[in-house]
């Protein structure tokens, strides 16, 4: 059990606290932080959805007052990734967070819908210089706030100067507890590029993202959220009575409203010619998390307060509208103008001819449907879809990822791990497209840094050696190969040893 805690800040992620104890304590060894703030040896790789909540209350002094509760509401992430997802998700959310998750199944950032997403959370922690200043001057000591952290928030919004990413990372194997000192944050205020628009609606957004860390407000299903909105746009004369919506129309006034820059640095740039923008699929009844900043970019462009949407229950969204269709053409003069459009446009798949002959098109396929799919040609196989990601751009953030791994995993403590891309990928958090060979300079660079099973082996048996010699602990070839964790009977590991004992004697 802790015998005290630091005094926790407003705002201050769990993250911060932990690193603040360590840092007092003069701990080195993470494992042993783990032990001393949970009473067990959890893996906790997040700073944004820590884990096994209620086993660090629990191992609180007798005195404290700090409930699960607050902790996950309050200092961690959770109420901003789970604001628009439905009461059932959030519980199983908050469920993992306070007991730990027990498979890949309970991940929370598969429950969330953060891993398909393209909306990514930043890799490093971000900070305020002049919050960082202050806090300096007034309590010898800063901290990670949680609202720095929230994805798409670019500016402080208690200062109005941009955030700094720190080299302190966020999530992975590699998170270590660091503190917000001088080491990792600085007081230099960064020149502002962006324009007096950009900033005027980050900050905005800035404002909406807080109070959804800030505030406890009631979840919806996505069904009412996504009906909240065909109402909204049926307000605005976007959608029809039905609730069909005129999505060319509500692309152009969403583009006219946000400026092409700050949509991209948003993370959400728009193709208005591919009718699978992330916006089209948006407003559609699907069973598909959204990102919470697109929520927010939505209702900003809605003209809609956070407050609004939460409180609003009278929901429409789509109505059925039900109507009774009799032919009025004749069956055989339909049928003979629709061959001779299709004899006029050979070559032409479906999607053109309906678009050459809009009206025969509806009027057949609704009334006439089997003979048309006998004599109209089949669609051409889809064009292979174009790539999306910027891959240089990638390219060169993955590098500096992987390079940071590297000196993690050098530096971790304990029994060496071999570096390769496995490992690499696993301590900083990233999924298999991580490999991929498009990612041009980090694939040569994982080729470079892969150790060959010989050189993992005489790193194994140095560290073997040094920790023995420390302990105190007499040394022989067999107990130096079983210290390292070798088989006994590896004859090609014991002849390494007896080289290496040989070069150090």
């Amino acid at each position: 059990m802790l015998n005290f805690l630091p005094l926790i800040y407003e705002d201050e992620l769990l993250y911060s606290v932990i690193a603040r104890y360590r840092r007092m304590c003069g701990m080195l060894s993470k494992r042993a932080l783990i032990r001393d703030m949970f009473g067990e040896l959890y893996i906790i790789n997040s700073s944004y959805f820590p884990q096994y909540i209620k086993a660090f209350v629990n191992n609180l002094p007798p005195s404290s007052r700090i409930t699960t509760e607050e902790i996950i509401r309050n200092h961690t992430m959770f109420p901003f990734y789970t604001a628009f997802l439905s009461q059932e998700k959030t519980n199983l959310v908050y469920e993992v967070m306070e007991n730990g998750g027990n498979g890949t199944h309970t991940s929370i950032e598969k429950i969330i819908g953060m891993g398909g997403n393209k909306v990514k959370k930043a890799n490093y922690l971000k900070y305020c210089p002049i919050c960082f200043k202050k806090d300096m001057e007034n309590l010898g000591e800063s901290c990670w706030r949680t609202t720095h952290q929230l994805v798409g928030v670019m500016y402080c919004s208690k200062h109005g100067v941009l955030l700094k990413e720190s080299s302190v990372l966020s999530t992975g194997s590699g998170v270590e507890f660091i503190c917000a000192d001088s080491e990792v944050c600085n007081e230099i205020v960064l020149p502002d590029p962006h324009s007096d628009r950009i900033k005027k609606m980050n900050l905005q957004y800035t404002m909406n993202a807080e109070k959804l860390i800030h505030e406890n407000y009631p979840r919806k299903n996505l069904n009412d959220v996504i009906g909240f909105y065909i109402d909204r746009l049926r307000d605005k004369g976007l959608a029809a009575a039905s609730g069909n919506l005129y999505i060319n129309e509500v692309q152009h006034h969403f583009m006219n409203y946000y400026t092409e820059s700050y949509l991209e640095l948003m993370q959400s740039e728009l193709n208005p010619d591919k009718p699978t923008n992330w916006l089209r699929l948006f407003v559609r009844s699907n069973n598909k998390n959204r990102s919470p900043l697109r929520h927010l970019l939505f209702l900003q462009f809605l003209g809609v307060s956070i407050d609004e949407f939460f409180s609003n229950e009278g929901i429409v969204g789509k109505r059925s509208i039900s109507k009774q269709y009799t032919p009025s053409f004749s069956l055989n003069d339909r049928r003979a103008k629709w061959l001779k459009l299709i004899e006029e446009n050979k070559g032409a798949n479906r999607s053109q001819l309906k678009e050459i002959g809009k009206g025969l098109h509806s009027w057949i396929f609704r009334y006439d449907r089997e003979w048309y799919e006998e004599v109209t040609p089949k669609n051409l196989p889809r064009k292979k879809r174009m790539d999306t990601v910027e891959w240089e751009k990638r390219d060169e953030e993955c590098l500096k990822l992987a390079k940071e791994a590297v000196k993690l995993i050098l530096a971790k403590e304990g029994k060496p791990a071999r570096i390769t891309p496995l490992c690499i990928r696993m301590t900083i958090g990233a999924g298999r497209w991580f490999e991929k060979k498009k990612l041009v300079k980090t694939h040569k660079y994982l080729e470079e840094v892969t150790e060959d099973i010989n050189s993992f082996r005489i790193r194994k048996i140095k560290w073997a050696i040094n920790e023995m010699i420390q302990n105190g602990l007499a040394l022989t070839p067999y107990k130096i190969q079983r210290y390292a964790g070798f088989d006994g009977n590896s004859e090609e590991v014991r002849r390494l040893i007896f080289q290496i004992l040989d070069t150090t004697e």
